[in-house]
């Protein structure tokens, strides 16, 4: 490709700056085998579960809190390397300041942040499934629809991590543990941009093929430039090959720059139009042509799953997720809240005429309609009908002493509805409890709003007494 001396120049400068600074595979060096008497009381070590230059994640049993953990020793001579001290340190500390802060379903919680006599150590969550790099080969692919659910959730915890003001900055495949029941964990904050910090962040960092073309101008980061490493992720992860396939750094850079990636289908023919025109925008070239927000991206997620082929039995915690997040039911949930709403609800069809709760029946279960209309009767009597976004069973879930049903509900038309358990929102985080309480409250106020309006229409209905 035609290259003149000016861009030869600014290659190589940038070559330089990314060998300098960014994150890279190297030869990793000898395991650490020292700890302190502290650490080897507390933490029963059972597998190496990776290693780098910086160090290893090891799975270890915590005899403390009874439970298995993801331990990430960091070796002092790392941190105290003379030429990269000052990077490395801030990349340590990067990590480790965000120990108990970043609290969302789909990201890695890191427990503690600890020191011992020979390395630093983080205790993490341990996701016991391997990271999406399994999936980037073409004979081992995810399915279509299996991926937009992964890429959803990244996309939601990214979305969270930049509206606590941080920016991940090493999105990538090796980046994205998988866990069970369809678990998806964002790990290693390492090189993350904290978005409202005043002092002096770490520069050019990253992974070259992930990252966008503007870093190589020195551009400030912005949401786009995650935005930008997770349509490189999932190009990746649909054919099994990066976008741009060079064999040196200065091309590599030079194709971000100036150079448009192989489109989808050229590689691929089984990909949904939506799901193309969402990876191609993500990673466009300019940033301005991504999208502005990840709300949009996700949204554009979701309509390309109608056109996936999937058995009819398939469901997504994704495509749940954006159901209840649109219910007036749920407009004072926090998102968080709202995923573990998805983790802890039944979906339910039922039939016109059936009924879905008796008169005088004991249960602690309570409903939300997803769709269709019920009527509420006692007695025989009809009281008020429900649609869309109506909740019925929570005086049977409050009533902590009889747990008794004061009304038949009845499906008028077909219906669409979740049902949770009294006992496992019982069980559910304060936060999703205290939400439930508000929503109840707010129901049960609008409830005796309609009872005064409908008697006060009775009264004014009745002739006047001469």
């Amino acid at each position: 490709m035609p290259k003149n001396n000016d861009d030869s120049h600014n290659l190589s400068e940038l070559r330089k700056q990314f060998i300098r600074g960014s994150i890279v595979d190297t030869q990793p060096p000898p395991p650490i085998v020292s700890p302190n008497d502290s650490f080897r009381h507390r933490f029963e070590m059972r597998k190496e579960l990776g290693r780098g230059a910086a160090g290893e994640v090891h799975l270890a049993y915590d005899t403390y809190l009874q439970r298995e953990v993801a331990l990430k020793l960091m070796r002092s001579a790392y941190l105290d390397n003379p030429q990269e001290s000052v990077r490395n340190r801030k990349m340590w500390l990067n990590e480790t300041r965000l120990a108990g802060k970043l609290q969302h379903p789909f990201i890695v919680q890191i427990f503690e942040a600890c020191s011992a006599d020979d390395f630093d150590y983080l205790v993490m969550e341990y996701v016991p499934g391997g990271t999406l790099k399994q999936h980037t080969s073409f004979d081992n692919l995810l399915p279509v629809d299996r991926l937009i659910d992964i890429l959803y959730k990244v996309c939601n915890a990214l979305d969270y991590s930049h509206k606590m003001g941080i920016l991940h900055r090493d999105i990538k495949p090796s980046n994205v543990l998988l866990g069970e029941d369809n678990a998806v964990k964002v790990s290693d904050f390492g090189a993350a941009f904290l978005l409202n910090s005043d002092t002096t962040q770490v520069d050019m960092v990253g992974t070259l093929p992930f990252m966008p073309p503007e870093q190589f101008a020195h551009a400030r980061p912005s949401v786009q430039s995650d935005i930008y490493a997770v349509g490189v992720m999932a190009y990746q992860l649909l054919t099994g090959m990066l976008p741009f396939t060079a064999k040196s750094y200065d091309e590599m850079i030079y194709q971000k720059l100036h150079e448009e990636a192989l489109p989808l289908e050229k590689r691929r023919l089984d990909i949904p139009q939506a799901l193309r025109f969402a990876v191609h925008r993500a990673m466009h070239r300019d940033k301005e042509m991504r999208y502005h927000n990840w709300k949009a991206f996700c949204d554009d997620l979701v309509a390309a799953l109608p056109s996936v082929a999937r058995p009819q039995e398939m469901r997504f915690d994704s495509v749940h997720f954006d159901v209840l997040r649109n219910l007036s039911f749920f407009a004072g949930f926090s998102d968080n809240e709202v995923w573990e709403t998805v983790g802890i609800c039944q979906w339910q069809e039922r039939k016109a005429g059936e009924c879905i709760v008796r008169e005088g029946e004991v249960s602690t279960s309570l409903f939300v309609m997803l769709s269709g209309e019920a009527k509420v009767t006692k007695n025989d009597v009809e009281l008020t009908r429900m649609h869309a976004g109506s909740c019925f069973g929570e005086i049977g879930y409050l009533d902590e002493e009889r747990h008794v049903r004061l009304a038949t509900v009845t499906a008028i038309s077909d219906m669409r509805l979740i049902m949770i358990e009294g006992e496992s929102l019982q069980h559910a985080s304060d936060g999703l409890q205290a939400s439930f309480a508000k929503a109840f409250l707010s129901l049960m106020i609008s409830r005796i709003k309609d009872t005064d309006r409908r008697l006060l229409a009775v009264l004014l209905a009745q002739p006047a007494a001469t």
